[in-house]
């Protein structure tokens, strides 16, 4: 569907100069994950603060997991892995952990929460992990000893697919100095990513309490 008010050379235009812009390729969903030099436990001195400078609610950190990303060997393999510092004041916390949705991938995710020691002291059930928004993730409140969480690729899910309808309308107005055109532009396509041992985490952080005092260090 496309509507355009205003005269038909100036969508011409419009459309002769957003040719012009070339997009980049979506990053392909990566299916096989082969490495040697994983290791048996995380790094945990190469930890991802969540703290933020200044108390808030809904801080957000999104980590790419790549080739040159650590990776762990798991019970299912090799597998990509970053792993986060909880925020200092967890009491009022509440965190939503996951892979993002990418034009084409999904970042598989298997999230588990650690102990000071590196200890497994939570994991996550497959029921738990759904869409919150873009995000297929999980969403906890931190515990006492609860002190990281490890998020690595989960190979039991790379390579399902997921499919939805994208449904959307984008208005440009255009305008040459003497006249101007108001191009609107939908679709409603449907779209399949793929689960990927690669891609985007996002992890949010909720503060029910953005008054209180910092911690004291």
């Amino acid at each position: 569907m496309v509507r355009i008010a205003g005269y038909a050379a100036i969508a011409a235009l419009a459309g002769g100069l957003a040719a012009c812009a070339t997009p980049q390729p979506p990053l392909s969903p990566v299916l096989t994950y082969a490495r040697t030099n994983c290791h048996a436990s995380p790094d945990l001195s190469s930890a991802i603060g969540l703290t933020p400078e200044k108390e808030k609610n809904g801080h957000v950190v999104t980590t790419l997991i790549g080739s040159d990303t650590p990776c762990l060997m798991t019970s299912g393999g090799a597998a990509p892995y970053v792993i986060y510092a909880l925020p200092d004041d967890i009491g009022d916390k509440t965190l939503a952990v996951g892979g993002v949705l990418e034009p084409a991938r999904i970042l598989s995710p298997d999230v588990s929460i650690l102990d000071a020691q590196g200890g497994v002291t939570r994991t996550f059930a497959p029921a738990d992990y759904y869409f919150r928004g873009p995000v297929y993730s999980v969403q906890f409140r931190p515990r006492a000893g609860d002190a990281f969480v490890l998020v690595a690729s989960d190979p039991s899910r790379v390579g399902q697919q997921y499919d939805a309808i994208n449904v959307g309308t984008n208005t440009t107005v255009v305008s040459t100095g003497l006249y101007a055109a108001a191009i609107t532009t939908g679709h409603e396509a449907r779209a399949s990513r793929a689960f990927s041992h690669e891609g985007t985490i996002q992890v949010i952080v909720y503060d029910s309490d953005t008054k209180e005092s910092p911690p004291v260090r």
